[in-house]
């Protein structure tokens, strides 16, 4: 009877404590799979009735839980005199203590319950409030569903270890243990709950900044797009120049955040940090002149105007249509149909020729230049040009084409034709045409295209002038050759 008196107390223990435990992590697996997982994505009539009697319940032990005690402990006082247990009101103590838990435990499950319903709606409301998620948005949506489901795990994980030791306090044998658990990880936890106590001032200042940083940035981008808009016109400052500026505008003020913000973030005035802010320094500073370079570069030619995406221009030896136009690269797409890309250091330090600033006002200039012999009348020639130029495509009427006397040579006199297009794009194609119609002018006409090569074309006798312009000049007396002697006398 001795060894039954010993044993049986132990072994009721045993189950009553392994029954807590089941019935503690049961509950606990309950919840976080019915709530926490994809089964809690929908809010049925089910679980709403589940919290509704659960927490009614809650109330009613919450006021009546002196009488409920007391039942339960009247219940299982009678057991205390079939086993003897130390000390002798045990049953009562184990009693009201398993009640406790099941209470707790059911306490617990509500606020799972709260924590799944909590983020299962904000994802939702997230989801509707970017709708088809397209571009950033899709990184957006992504980023924030990481942040809220790393939330949900950490708190659910708070709640659960927070309700342990609570129930396990409940009962003398295995509330020593949780006491030396308690003392193990009391003073690390007492550190870093102090810590967070006393960085919640600078996570106030924090939160001020970045709220009133993100105001002022609203309010710097509606400024900007007014003026690229037009709806805000500042007399010297082009609405072309808005979008970099606001760009520009936007950098400097972050890191004017950044800077505002350092002494506030956690660990800031640590050693660590320290070094990694000097590293980070010195990575930037040695690795990233030629870019700072590029940068300046790129905001000196967006203040100098010296093209715009959709010129036409010459940057060196490089010809292209501007494509894009940042702070670190221009891009030109070249008549070959390449992308080429080139640095804006080396496009501020190269000549820029730009076919477009003027050809949609003015137009732009072709020319042409043939050299014709002096037996041609240069009003002949002028016409002929011009009539080629007229039947040019995409050569404007006006300004009209004009032809000039460029140089009296030795052989030929040097012609330029200069016509006007408003489609610099275009222009290898429309020069092209304008050449091609030129020369068929000059072919139809018989006008011949003065080469150094050819020279012995005419009678060396007679005199290279057209005769409309000398029509009583003397005839050339002609050559006579003796055949005999070889020589040559004037006929």
């Amino acid at each position: 009877m001795f060894g039954e008196i010993n044993i049986i107390p132990e072994a009721v223990r045993t189950a009553l404590l392994i029954a807590t435990l089941a019935l503690f992590f049961g509950s606990a697996y309950f919840a976080i799979r019915r709530f926490i997982g994809p089964a809690g994505r929908s809010l049925t009539r089910g679980t709403t009735i589940f919290a509704g009697a659960g927490a009614f319940v809650l109330l009613l032990f919450v006021l009546l839980r002196n009488p409920v005690e007391e039942l339960f402990s009247n219940a299982a006082g009678p057991f205390g005199r079939i086993v003897t247990f130390s000390p002798p009101n045990w049953p009562q103590l184990a009693a009201v203590g398993f009640l406790r838990t099941l209470m707790a435990s059911l306490l617990m499950v509500l606020i799972i319950q709260a924590i799944g319903w909590a983020h299962w709606s904000a994802e939702r409301r997230l989801v509707t409030w970017h709708g088809p998620r397209n571009g950033f948005g899709v990184h957006l949506v992504v980023l924030v569903t990481a942040l809220l489901r790393l939330a949900r795990l950490l708190i659910t994980s708070i709640v659960v270890l927070s309700f342990l030791p609570v129930v396990m306090r409940f009962f003398p044998r295995s509330r020593v243990l949780i006491d030396e658990i308690s003392d193990f990880l009391g003073t690390p936890l007492y550190v870093v709950g102090r810590a967070i106590l006393d960085y919640l001032p600078n996570l106030g200042y924090l939160f001020v900044i970045c709220f009133v940083g993100f105001y002022f940035l609203k309010a710097i981008r509606y400024f900007f797009s007014s003026i690229e808009n037009a709806t805000l016109v500042i007399r010297g400052f082009p609405p072309e120049w808005a979008p970099p500026t606001y760009g520009l505008v936007r950098t400097l003020f972050l890191l004017f955040i950044l800077m505002v913000t350092y002494p506030y973030l956690p660990g800031s005035k640590s050693q660590f940090f320290q070094g990694f802010s000097v590293f980070v320094g010195a990575l930037i500073t040695f690795g990233s002149t030629a870019t700072i370079g590029n940068i300046v570069s790129g905001t000196v030619l967006t203040y100098t105007r010296a093209f715009r995406i959709g010129d036409f221009v010459k940057i060196g030896d490089s010809t292209g249509l501007v494509v894009e136009k940042s702070l670190l690269v221009t891009r030109l797409l070249t008549p070959q149909n390449e992308a080429l890309s080139i640095p804006n250091g080396t496009v501020l330090s190269n000549s820029i020729l730009n076919y477009s600033a003027r050809a949609g006002n003015d137009g732009l200039i072709l020319t042409v230049h043939a050299g014709i012999g002096y037996d041609v009348d240069w009003r002949r020639v002028r016409d002929l040009m011009i009539a080629g130029a007229r039947s040019t495509e995409r050569i404007l009427t006006q300004p009209a084409p004009h032809v000039f006397q460029k140089e009296l040579g030795d052989y030929a006199v040097t012609y330029e034709l200069r016509a006007f297009t408003s489609e610099p794009v275009l222009m290898f194609l429309t020069l092209s045409e304008l050449r091609a119609n030129v020369l068929d002018q000059f072919n139809r006409a018989g006008v011949e295209i003065m080469t150094p090569s050819v020279l012995a074309h005419r009678d060396a006798s007679a005199l290279a002038v057209p005769a409309e312009q000398f029509p009583d000049r003397p005839h050339a007396p002609g050559i006579a050759v003796d055949l005999k002697s070889g020589k040559s006398t004037a006929a």
